[in-house]
């Protein structure tokens, strides 16, 4: 399990969704799915561990996303 494998387990453990991981540090959801897995590495590690550990050190922990998507492919009609 590598560093950033290591945060996110430790986030999940304090509640945190994958979700709200992915919207507070602006990245898609499957990408720190992917993270979580161990099957994506991240150029930019060091910037990503820090924002983690300022996530970890957070006492309010969002349960989910707070924006909303839009879906372009849904009819609205």
């Amino acid at each position: 399990m590598n560093e950033i494998q290591s945060r996110i387990t430790e986030l999940e453990a304090k509640g945190w969704s994958l979700a709200a991981i992915a919207d507070e540090l602006q990245v898609a959801y499957n990408t720190v799915q992917k993270w979580k897995a161990g099957e994506r590495n991240t150029r930019l590690e060091k910037p990503v561990l820090d924002s983690l550990d300022r996530l970890l050190e957070r006492k309010r922990i969002p349960k989910k996303r707070r924006y909303q998507h839009d879906n372009k492919f849904t009819d609205k009609r």
